[in-house]
């Protein structure tokens, strides 16, 4: 499992042209705590890291490719 610093966090989500309100809805958090760990106030729990992982894993086998205009992760 990676140790997801904040600017890891950020790079995932911009990588995925994701704002920080849809990256919280992939995750099921909120907002908010997307922009706290992104900013290094809250650490992620395990459970997030794992989630994390899983988001950057489908990414990078899916090569960044697109289906129907919309990602599907």
């Amino acid at each position: 499992m990676k140790q997801w610093k904040p600017e890891d966090i950020k790079r995932l989500r911009k990588k995925l042209k994701l704002s920080q309100v849809a990256l919280a809805d992939l995750l099921g958090v909120s907002g908010n705590y997307v922009y706290l760990l992104e900013k290094g106030v809250k650490t992620a729990s395990t459970t997030l890291k794992l989630l994390l992982d899983c988001v950057e894993e489908k990414e990078k086998g899916k090569g960044g490719e697109k289906k129907h205009g919309k990602r599907h992760l």
